[in-house]
């Protein structure tokens, strides 16, 4: 099943899409938390792009629009949700 929901996520949804949702998909797990909300990358951003079906380049270039837009902040593997609301859009 997780397969074939991959498979659907990459031919249904953009870049920006699988990365925003990669960064949200722990944080219903903790309803209340108030916003910012930090995300620890659990690997290698390479690692995490290859699994959004990513070059690392594109991963890295989404990470920074998102930063670029104040949704988020980018320090190593720990990234600030800032505006979880907005990045869910």
């Amino acid at each position: 099943l997780g397969l074939i929901q991959d498979v659907e996520a990459y031919s249904l949804r953009s870049g920006m899409q699988r990365v925003i949702g990669y960064l949200l998909r722990d944080i219903d797990e903790r309803q209340g938390a108030k916003p910012p909300i930090r995300v620890v990358l659990d690997t290698n951003k390479g690692i995490i792009a290859s699994r959004l079906n990513l070059t690392p380049e594109h991963f890295s270039r989404i990470l920074g629009e998102l930063s670029h837009e104040s949704l988020i902040t980018v320090n190593g593997a720990e990234i600030m949700i800032l505006e979880p609301e907005r990045l869910r859009g």
